[in-house]
């Protein structure tokens, strides 16, 4: 019913009026009509004094709260209803008083699911102690339950709507989009903002919108039916979804606004695309391909029923593959297949003899894939025909097995190299190349800067450059390169590398197909043939010069004697000193005639090389000596000064005697151009860079012509004059010296000023030009020798594995110079050094330890053994170099 806003009392006070004075009957006819009015209305209506108590119950009251006014008259209202004491009693007559009304739920229970529900509304009469309330209840406990169950009700949908994968919008009625769920502006990557900004045309793509088909309100008309959309993401991807669009309309038929529910179908679309691309290659795929379920053929393309001789794909399905398979190769593929369907390993890949219809036999290749749907499994076959490859690989590995053979057993390498990410790398060497440098293909392939590091260094940068040049010239397809290269072991090889390039149509090398081989023999040989020749001519060049001294030379001392002894013979008057005087002549030109035959039989021996050469490791400051005490006599006659100011031993490679001859021309020749009261020196110096000795001999004599010095060492040329005391000499003197030197493998030059003196410098190389260096670590003997090598140019670096190895080596060939590991097997560095100490040998070198297992223990025990230089890997390379120098110089003066 309607609710009721006030109810109308009339009350009299009768309290001073007379008990027996009764109502008119006017006014009880009124009263009950107004008793009438409050008895049918439905709202219950109570009433309370000033202190809460109850002191008006209607019938309504009586129906709604199941109480009857007997039982509560007189009752404190928070009877009826338990949230009101008297605290909030006293809260609502003030509300009241102030408002004139108040206006609220009561609530009676506390069980939602079982409370009771009651619109109240307050009302006041009266004054101060006549204060009376009154309550108007409406029931509404059903509309309460309705509202809280339309809660939870939208409370549940909206958690759907929010929740859901699906993606889920509304539009106004123009299209506009008004709401999104979250998953909705996840995937379309908007955010809440950006997204009621728009249409929901402006998702649909653009050429589907611009087509004929797409038509919002034909899309909205069709409330019953899905349909499909391409939409696009905020940044361009495409989303495939099956749409439904609802509207929601009011009672006048109106829409208020539509609810579209977007299902993504993109991986659907994807994958019919992948079917459909999947069915093409399968109807257009060359291979045989057959799909088997339990052991039977249940689909097959039409290359694998042409394959198998069959006229249609009806005729084989239902076989069982077994019988498209050889006798032979039955038995191992129903091998695979039993494996494969028990879930074992089994080959993905193997070759069968397959046989047609018409029984006639061909090689295939299978390849095979399986995969289960609800337990059950299926695979599949894809077939080759390889019958042409097997035949090719069979020629292909006979012709390998044939060349194989032939590039094992031939001195050559034949290599390949192939551009790869835009650069030419090697890719293939034959076994050869190991005889050729020691290392074996895979290290060439492995690292592709090894070839270019055993090139010889003074080759290395012409070899470079002229292959580079080579590569780089599109005109230029093949060409051949002689160079020399360091094998493994240190040994100098001489190789011809044979290359034929590949260009492609920019001239750019694609391919290199090369052949290595050793020439070192070929090219000895071709040395050997120019020493021959070389010595040939200068053996006829001596002959000339030997024919021209004779021939001019020995005619002055001839002519001399035979002139004096016609004189003596023909002339009898001569006295007896002119006589003497004659022979006096006589007997001086015969002495510079057997000079001059004496220096030119040992000359001529040293030019054709029958004198005895014999060099070995000698002391030069003794040979000095002895040279000295042999033509001191010759100096004192003279007055002249004799100083050896060699203060150390200088040990050098020489031939003892052939030395002692330089000294003597040379200590002999000064005698002659010294003034009497003058001085001769005689010193050294080494030269540790040029691996020499420097011998001096310096006089202060009457010096020599700049343009007379080029004239000293030739004999075709050869420059003489009187010494200082009228000495006659023949001027091939300094050309033995000369040769004897340059045999020797040193050098001669003179310094001189005229009137102040000169100086003659010859050089010898020391006692040996080799380093050992001795490492069980065939990385650390590369790298260290090359690093050594690089520290000390003019050095040659042996390498041995042991100590053992290296004492052989030291007994053999006396190198400068042991530079040696600690820790090795066989022989140790320390027992190496031992062994050094305890063996006689001629010449001990100075040893250097260089290890990574030092420690101050160690080192002290080689300080104990003489060693001086003990050094840990890695070394400091400028300490190392000045122990090296150091070293070799003591080599020198020891």
């Amino acid at each position: 019913g309607s609710d009721v806003n006030w109810v109308i009392l009339l009350v009299k006070d009768l309290s001073k009026e007379p008990a027996h004075i009764g109502l008119s009957e006017e006014e009880i006819k009124e009263l009950t009509r107004y008793q009438q009015i409050t008895a049918t209305v439905i709202d219950g209506l109570i009433g309370v004094n000033k202190n809460g108590k109850i002191n008006f119950w209607n019938e309504s009251a009586s129906k709604n709260f199941g109480l009857t006014r007997s039982e509560v008259f007189g009752k404190f209202i928070g009877k009826i209803f338990p949230a009101i004491d008297e605290k909030y009693f006293n809260e609502l007559k003030n509300i009241t008083r102030v408002n004139k009304e108040w206006r609220g739920r009561l609530q009676i229970g506390e069980d939602e699911s079982l409370a009771e529900y009651f619109d109240a509304k307050i009302g006041m009469i009266g004054e101060d102690d006549d204060e009376t309330y009154f309550i108007l209840c409406s029931p509404v406990t059903e509309r309460v339950k309705t509202e809280n169950e339309l809660k939870k009700s939208e409370l549940r949908f909206r958690n759907i709507v929010t929740h859901s994968h699906e993606y889920i919008c509304t539009l106004d009625s123009r299209s506009k989009i008004t709401y999104a769920n979250p998953r909705f502006l996840e995937v379309f990557e908007y955010s809440e903002d950006e997204v009621l900004n728009l249409e929901f045309t402006d998702l649909i793509d653009r050429y589907y919108v611009s087509s004929e088909e797409y038509d919002f309100k034909k899309l909205v008309e069709n409330q019953n039916q899905t349909f499909e959309l391409p939409l696009n993401t905020k940044y361009g991807q495409r989303i495939h979804v099956l749409s439904s669009i609802s509207p929601v309309i009011d009672g006048a038929g109106n829409v208020q606004y539509y609810n579209v529910i977007l299902t993504d179908i993109t991986l659907k679309k994807e994958s019919e695309k992948d079917l459909m691309l999947i069915r093409s290659v399968f109807e257009a795929s060359q291979n045989g391909i057959a799909l088997l379920n339990k052991k039977r053929i249940i689909l097959v393309n039409d290359s694998f029923v042409q394959m198998f001789d069959y006229k249609s794909a009806s005729d084989i399905l239902g076989h069982n593959p077994i019988d498209l398979i050889d006798d032979k190769d039955r038995e191992r593929v129903v091998t695979f297949m039993e494996l494969a369907e028990q879930g074992k390993d089994s080959p993905s890949r193997y070759y069968f003899s397959g046989r047609r219809r018409n029984f006639t036999r061909f090689e295939v290749e299978n390849s095979v894939s399986s995969y289960e749907i609800e337990n059950e499994k299926f695979a599949v076959w894809i077939v080759r025909d390889v019958t042409e490859e097997k035949k090719a690989q069979n020629a292909l590995a006979v012709s390998e097995e044939r060349y194989r053979s032939i590039t094992e057993n031939i001195n050559e390498s034949i290599w390949t190299a192939e551009r790869q990410d835009g650069q030419l790398k090697a890719v293939f060497y034959t076994a050869g190349i190991k005889k050729i440098t020691s290392h074996d293909a895979e290290s060439f392939i492995e690292d592709p800067t090894l070839w270019k590091k055993i090139i010889h260094p003074d080759d290395a940068e012409e070899v470079d450059d002229k292959i580079h040049k080579f590569y780089a010239d599109p005109a230029r397809f093949s060409d051949r390169f002689e160079y020399r290269i360091i094998d493994i072991l240190g040994n100098v090889i001489w190789i011809e590398n044979r290359i034929t390039l590949v260009r492609n149509s920019s001239g750019e090398v694609e391919k290199i197909f090369g052949v290595v081989s050793d020439i070192t023999l070929s090219k000895r040989a071709e040395e050997e043939l120019k020493k021959s020749t070389q010595n040939l001519k200068e053996l006829n060049e001596t002959k000339d010069r030997f024919i021209s001294i004779i021939s001019h030379d020995l005619r002055t001392p001839f002519s001399s004697i035979l002139g004096f002894t016609d004189l003596l013979l023909s002339d009898k008057e001569l006295g007896a000193d002119v006589r003497l005087q004659y022979i006096q002549f006589i007997q001086e030109s015969s002495k510079s005639m057997l000079s001059l035959v004496n220096s030119l039989l040992d000359w001529t021996r040293l030019q054709t090389g029958s004198i005895k050469f014999e060099p070995e490791r000698i002391n030069v400051r003794a040979i000095a000596d002895q040279s000295i005490q042999i033509l001191s006599g010759a100096a004192l006659q003279k007055k002249i000064n004799l100083v050896q100011e060699m203060q150390k031993e200088f040990y050098v490679h020489a031939d003892a005697g052939l030395l002692l001859q330089v000294f003597n021309n040379l200590i002999s020749n000064a005698i002659k151009f010294t003034k009497p009261e003058g001085s001769i020196k005689i010193s050294a110096r080494a030269n540790i860079e040029k691996k020499q000795v420097e011998f001096i001999v310096n006089d202060d004599g009457i010096g020599i012509r700049k343009e007379d010095i080029k004239k000293l060492f030739k004999v075709d040329t050869k420059f003489t004059t009187s010494g200082t005391a009228g000495e006659k000499g023949s001027g091939l003197g300094l050309s033995l010296v000369h040769d004897i030197i340059i045999k020797h493998g040193g050098d001669i030059w003179v310094e001189s000023e005229l009137g102040k003196g000169t100086e003659f410098i010859f050089s010898i190389p020391v006692a040996s030009s080799n380093i050992l260096f001795v490492d069980d670590a065939t990385a650390d003997r590369l790298l260290y020798s090359k690093l050594i090598s690089s520290l000390i140019p003019n050095y040659k670096i042996l390498t041995a594995e042991n100590g053992k190895e290296a004492l052989d080596i030291v007994k053999l060939s006396s190198p400068a110079l042991v530079i040696t590991d600690h820790q090795m097997p066989v022989m140790s560095g320390y027992e190496l050094v031992k062994q050094l100490n305890m063996a006689e040998l001629k010449y001990k070198p100075p040893v250097i330890v260089l290890s990574s297992d030092i420690n101050k223990s160690i080192e002290a025990e080689y300080k104990d053994l003489g060693i001086e230089y003990v050094f840990q890997k890695p070394v400091n390379l400028a300490v190392f170099k000045d122990a090296i120098e150091r070293s070799l110089r003591k080599a020198i003066f020891s």
